[in-house]
Order: structure tokens, then C-alpha cells, then sequence
């Protein structure tokens, strides 16, 4: 029986090519988009649990006094509160290899709300006491080719302000992707702009997760008849707003997976039958060969069965190459894909729906074969 699967299969190459490409492109694009899900999934899951962020109820482009951090710091259970904006600009170009994101922040209150960033006691009191300093990861130092005491100027496009700073601190961080980025004083950017005295986020450090609701209605509540009303939010959830903002990123991606994989099945399904057909009077022959139904539907199913686990095969390995090709670019560009790839969850789902496309591509040509009567397959003869 193998060696009648394997003749049938050869016997049509272009065909049978074509449909394992067309099922490997679509559990390729299954396979990216299970990786980007667990990116997602990983983002929210390493947000820590002890922080919240306070940000303009309407959009997190407006900002907000920068008299609320002392407000907020008033509020039980709070440890902590560290300002926090995004500066953007422009770095050299506008290359991808360029791109990275760009905080102010208060070096006094950043590392006891940010406590997991490892920091060289020596050259964080160098970025602490130079406001013309910034901080770099490793990973991105390493990337910009970067030392100690060199200097970078950025252009500012959200800032209407240039700015130029001098690499006095290094620091780690346990997942690669957070350290493709730099800080550097607010103070200075405040200072360049004539003081506005404005922050697009507060990051509060709470000394009991548990104590999360409380501290969200109290602070919502602090500004709630203010011109600039704040929404409170975990981490987690500040992550995912961002999804927010592009819309159901996850029904999007569910969508898409649901079509390809019924298009695709349609099309080996299209497929299948039609090989069956063609072979109409061969499964007659074999039937008078000797050959029983169950055997039939085996040939046929095993057919469906060998293009589905190949095409899948394929598929993930395609998208196994590719994420390791992209993942660096991506992470360059601040995207935090370090450390991902295609994991046994996501291959393994893959080939079963590889496997579920064969079968039940090929249950009914199969069926239908067996059920064929001898005389009438015959009679084309």
C-alpha cells in the first residue's frame, strides 16, 4: 500500500507540489502568527503584578501636570512614583536598524519603581548626576557599537527640540528585548522646553498587589472633576491598551487563521477529490485485484493523509527559518521579539491541523471509491 501511495502521489507532480505548497504557506502564516500571539502573551504576562500606570483618561498623546506625582505618591499603599514619557525623535535616519525607543525619566524615583533593570553602581551615579547623560541596554549598546562616554544626538519630532547626550550608563536586563532601549533625564528635556511642567505617564510601585483596586478608584477618583482626568490601569492592562489602539488584535489574528485554514482546506479538498475521480477505473482493477474497501479508503486517505503532514512539515520549517531571520530586525526595532521563536506548542498545533486538513480532505474521495461498483468503474475501460 506505501508503494501505491507514494506511485499516486508522483504520478501528478505539479499537482501534488502545488497543493503542499499551498497548505505549507498558509500553516506558515499559522505558525507567524502563533508566534507574534505568544509575544503578546509574554508581554502581559511579564508586566509586574506591584506596578500601575496613571495616564490621561482620553489618550495617552495628551499629557498631564506634573503636580499629580505628588498627589498620587499621598496615596495608601503607594511606594512609589516615577514619571515617565516617550521621546521618540530621530536617531541618524530613519532605518530600522535606527529604531529604538527613546524614555525620560527621573533618575530618583526610576530604580525603586523599575527595581528589575541591573544596573554598575559607578556609572549609574555618572547617568544620575549628569542631566546631559543617558542609559543604554546592553544589547542595543552592543548592536550601536556604543562605549561609555560616547555621544549621540537625537532629533526631536514630538519634542520640537534636538537633543544631545553622552553614554554614562550600561545596564542588563533578563530579557534581551528590554534592553534595546535608552533613558535619559526629563529634567533635561523640561529645561530645553522652558519647563511645561507636563508627564504622559506615572508608574506607581505599590508595597501589596492586592491593594491594586483600591489604588486604581482612588486615584481615577483624585482627579476625577480636574481638566485632565487620569485613567489607573496595571501594567498588564497598559500593555494590551496598545493592542487597543489598533483594534482586536487577537480576533484580527483569529480571523485570518479561521480563513486560511478553510481556504485551504477547500482547495486540498478540491484537489483530492478530483485525483480520486480520475482514478476511478483503477480502484475498480484493484477491487478485482483482490483489494478490499478498507484497503481503498486507506490508499486514498493515506494520499490526503502524506500531503497534509508534508505540507505542514514544510510549512513549519519555512516559518522556523524565518523568525530566526527576523527576529533581530524586529528587535532592533523595538518590537521585543528576543528570545522568541516557534516553539512545540505552536509546530505541534500546526501539524495537526496539517494532519485534520488531509484526513478530512481525503475522507470522502476515499468513501466514495470504495462505495464505486466494480461494473461501473470497468465500463471506462
Amino acid at each position: 500500500m506505501i508503494k501505491l501511495i507514494r506511485r499516486n502521489l508522483l504520478r501528478n507532480k505539479r499537482r501534488t507540489f502545488l497543493t503542499m505548497a499551498s497548505l505549507a504557506m498558509a500553516l506558515f502564516i499559522l505558525s507567524l502568527l502563533g508566534v507574534v500571539n505568544d509575544a503578546m502573551d509574554f508581554a502581559d504576562e511579564a508586566a509586574s503584578p506591584d506596578r500601575l500606570v496613571v495616564r490621561n483618561a482620553i489618550s495617552l498623546t495628551f499629557p498631564l501636570p506634573e503636580s499629580y506625582e505628588a498627589r498620587l505618591r499621598s496615596i495608601a499603599h503607594v511606594v512609589e512614583v516615577s514619571p515617565q514619557n516617550w521621546f521618540q525623535g530621530v536617531y541618524k535616519d530613519q532605518r530600522p536598524e535606527n529604531f529604538f525607543p527613546r524614555f525620560t525619566i527621573d533618575p530618583d524615583t526610576f530604580r525603586t519603581v523599575f527595581y528589575e533593570y541591573e544596573w554598575d553602581e559607578a556609572e549609574w551615579e555618572e547617568f544620575a548626576s549628569q542631566r546631559t547623560a543617558f542609559a543604554a541596554g546592553r544589547a542595543l549598546a552592543e548592536d550601536q557599537g556604543w562605549a561609555i562616554g560616547d555621544t549621540i544626538a537625537i532629533q526631536g519630532d514630538i519634542y520640537p527640540i534636538n537633543v544631545e547626550l553622552e553614554l554614562r550608563a550600561i545596564f542588563d536586563y533578563e530579557e534581551e528585548a528590554q534592553e534595546r532601549q535608552i533613558f535619559f533625564h526629563r529634567r533635561y528635556v523640561e529645561e530645553a522646553m522652558n519647563n511645561p511642567g507636563q508627564n504622559g505617564t506615572y508608574w506607581l510601585l505599590l508595597d501589596d498587589p492586592d491593594a491594586t483596586p483600591a489604588v486604581i478608584a482612588e486615584a481615577e477618583a483624585m482627579f476625577e472633576n480636574s481638566d485632565n482626568q487620569v485613567r489607573a490601569e496595571t501594567a498588564e492592562a497598559f500593555a494590551e491598551s496598545f493592542g487597543e489602539m489598533l483594534g482586536n488584535v487577537r480576533l484580527f489574528f483569529l480571523v485570518i487563521g479561521s480563513g486560511i485554514v478553510f481556504s485551504i482546506f477547500s482547495i486540498t479538498a478540491v484537489t483530492m477529490a478530483m485525483a480520486a475521480r480520475e482514478r476511478t477505473t483503477e480502484v475498480s482493477v484493484l477491487r478485482t485485484l483482490g483489494f478490499r474497501r478498507n484497503q481503498v479508503i486507506g490508499i486514498v486517505l493515506g494520499e490526503s493523509l502524506a500531503v497534509g503532514v508534508l505540507g505542514s512539515l514544510l510549512g513549519i520549517g519555512i516559518a522556523s527559518v524565518l523568525i530566526q531571520g527576523l527576529t533581530p530586525i524586529l528587535d532592533q526595532m523595538g518590537f521585543g521579539f528576543g528570545g522568541f521563536g516557534l516553539d512545540a506548542q505552536t509546530a505541534g498545533t500546526a501539524v495537526a491541523i496539517g494532519i485534520a486538513i488531509g484526513l478530512m480532505s481525503g475522507v470522502f474521495p476515499a468513501v466514495a471509491a470504495a462505495r464505486l461498483k466494480i461494473v461501473d468503474g470497468l465500463r471506462r475501460l
